[in-house]
């Protein structure tokens, strides 16, 4: 594979280059000390809450000794480790946090709203999906009464409808949210899951974004992208070469440039030695 004079490397997480057992590898840890002692950049980006990315994930694959970059919450904050500063740190407004509340609070059986801020995941009720990453990330956990209890900066939203939702119901969906689409952007994930991330922010646009602090250019730099679900089809869009994971999304397979191993046989990894290195 021809390589640029640059190379940067954007990596989801978790069913990605974290194994099923959310961990790093061995394997996967020293290949991204040779990204870096090549001069290259391996870069993390992650629907991880800001905490978990920067204080424990990058921790993990010593980025902070490496002087890396990476990226949480699908694009909304992105760190320097070398100059230990943001490229970027975005919020979702207040008054579009409220109307998205009085949108769904209270509309049991309809909505379930996950507020998701830098260490705290906001929810209306226990439930044992969001329970379950706030626990895998080490955030604090706080169901809600009303809007004052969402007392810290939001990243990002995520909204679960009804199970097995209708046609109607998907359609209802789209027009109750059309009033914050100034400010908001709609990804589905499923026919039931849908997150809403502040406009034009995603794990794509990071390329974009991570390039110009660099300056760094198309012309000398070439970017790759891996990923295994719905978020990271904006990546698959904006990187050069794009390398989907044998576990992942048929579709996300079908538009990748090449398919590699399975998270759990560090196909990572193995595609970045084999091809990169």
């Amino acid at each position: 594979m021809k390589l640029k004079e640059n190379v940067l490397i954007f990596s989801d997480l978790d069913g990605t280059a974290l194994a099923s057992n959310h961990k790093f590898s061995e394997e996967t840890k020293e290949i991204v000390r040779k990204v870096y002692k090549k001069n290259y950049y391996f870069i993390p980006v992650t629907a991880r809450c800001t905490m978990d990315t920067f204080e424990q994930q990058s921790i993990y694959l010593e980025l902070d000794k490496l002087k890396g970059i990476a990226s949480a919450n699908n694009g909304t904050h992105i760190y320097d480790f070398k100059e230990n500063k943001w490229i970027r740190q975005e919020y979702i407004s207040q008054e579009t946090l409220k109307e998205v509340f009085d949108i769904t609070f209270g509309k049991v059986g309809k909505y379930k709203a996950h507020f998701i801020g830098d260490d705290t995941y906001f929810v209306y009720g226990h439930g044992e999906n969001s329970r379950y990453w706030s626990d895998i990330m080490g955030t604090e956990y706080k169901v809600v009464q009303n809007f004052k209890d969402i007392d810290k900066k939001i990243n990002h939203i995520t909204i679960i409808l009804e199970k097995n939702p209708s046609d109607k119901s998907i359609e209802e969906f789209y027009k109750d949210f059309s009033s914050i689409l100034n400010a908001l952007d709609i990804i589905k994930y499923t026919d039931r899951v849908y997150e809403l991330a502040i406009k034009d922010i995603h794990k794509g646009s990071v390329v974009k974004e991570v390039l110009n602090y660099l300056g760094l250019n198309e012309s000398n730099t070439t970017t790759i992208g891996f990923g295994d679900n719905f978020n990271d089809f904006e990546l698959a869009t904006k990187v050069d070469i794009f390398v989907a994971m044998e576990n992942g999304l048929q579709k996300l397979k079908n538009i990748a440039t090449f398919t590699t191993k399975t998270n759990d046989e560090n196909g990572v990894a193995n595609f970045i030695e084999k091809n990169i290195l």
